[in-house]
């Protein structure tokens, strides 16, 4: 055989490879799930109210349906692998602690953001940045740039994955609950 026809059998090869790869994730990652209905009437704890049948917890994971936050801290510590900070979204922490959708969003619609001073009421600005002060390399919750006053819901995301507002143009590497 002449090297042309070794150099037209391979992209052929490789689309067989990729073919399997592919095939490969798609059994280990299996199928994506839906997203979860909110459901303003779900009471803290009852995580089938809006996933449904989807397997939140592993089978031998204690039932939940009549757990706080607090609960959940029994088993989660703040540190450690089994830690619940940064892996819990925002809006379950709240339905945890008995805080509906419509004590912040008066409607209860999800697409509504919630003003920072909503979240003021609950999380006193001032309190935040002495409870991180000794935060490295720097306070998050007091901005040289905008003191106590910066947006809350530039880094805290109740409904997606929050974010490091300010590694925008900084190396801080905060993690954000």
């Amino acid at each position: 055989m002449t090297g042309k026809h070794n150099i037209m059998r391979l992209p052929a090869a490789w689309f067989i490879v990729l073919g399997l790869v592919f095939a490969a994730l798609l059994i280990y990652v299996g199928t994506p799930m839906a997203a979860p209905k909110q459901v303003k009437s779900a009471k803290p704890g009852d995580c089938a109210a809006c996933h449904g049948q989807e397997k939140v917890f592993s089978p031998s994971h204690v039932d939940t349906k009549a757990m706080t936050y607090k609960d959940c801290l029994g088993c989660h510590e703040k540190a450690g692998p089994q830690k619940l900070e940064g892996k819990l979204p925002g809006s379950h922490i709240h339905q945890l602690g008995g805080i509906t959708c419509v004590k912040c969003h008066e409607s209860g619609q999800k697409e509504e953001e919630v003003a920072m001073d909503k979240c003021v009421v609950c999380h006193n600005a001032d309190k935040l940045a002495e409870k991180t002060a000794k935060v490295k390399p720097e306070n998050p919750h007091t901005s040289p740039h905008y003191g106590t006053t910066l947006d809350c819901n530039l880094c805290h995301h109740q409904h997606k994955k929050s974010e490091n507002f300010c590694a925008q143009c900084h190396k801080y590497d905060f993690v954000v609950p």
